[in-house]
């Protein structure tokens, strides 16, 4: 399916690829380093399937603080598989001249987790620190802010290690 998808999705930026005799180049990055949900795209890569669609086709993986959306506005990368619907649907109010390809997954699942005793009804989060990643803070943690009065201060950027909050008990 995932291969099915990015054969869609890249094929449409292969519109007169060969006009000229030349495969166009096209960057796409991935929201993570390399894992097995990615697997189409490296294997569309590995075995012809873009080059035959008339795409020379590099991927970049993404990682912790790798933000791909500002990369791709800022025209480094032509493609990037997003992490939720809401940086989409920000991109549309704010005028942001996206397009989006196609959805490979529906849900986006985010969890904030307090150490027990420490938090025990959503408004409790409001005292505590949250480790937020960069992309959660431009989407969901926007609505948080918004909606229940949690503050920009309170957040501090998570890293994608446990760490920090195995060791700070507050």
């Amino acid at each position: 399916m995932q291969k099915l998808f990015a054969l869609g999705a890249m094929c449409v930026a292969a519109t007169g690829a060969f006009a000229d005799g030349h495969a166009k180049k096209v960057v796409f990055a991935t929201n993570w380093l390399a894992q097995a949900e990615h697997g189409g795209f490296y294997q569309s890569v590995a075995d012809g399937t873009y080059a035959a669609c008339g795409l020379d086709v590099e991927i970049i993986p993404g990682g912790p603080q790798v933000n791909n959306r500002a990369l791709m506005l800022a025209g480094k990368v032509d493609f990037h598989m997003g992490g939720d619907m809401l940086q989409a649907f920000n991109a549309v109010k704010e005028g942001i001249p996206v397009v989006i390809v196609g959805a490979t997954f529906q849900k986006h699942p985010q969890v904030i987790m307090a150490h027990p005793g420490k938090a025990e009804t959503f408004e409790d989060l409001k005292d505590l620190p949250l480790l937020i990643g960069d992309n959660g803070f431009t989407s969901y943690y926007q609505w948080m802010i918004n909606a229940y009065g949690f503050t920009a201060e309170q957040r501090e950027p998570y890293t994608c290690n446990p760490a920090p909050f195995i060791l700070d008990v507050t």
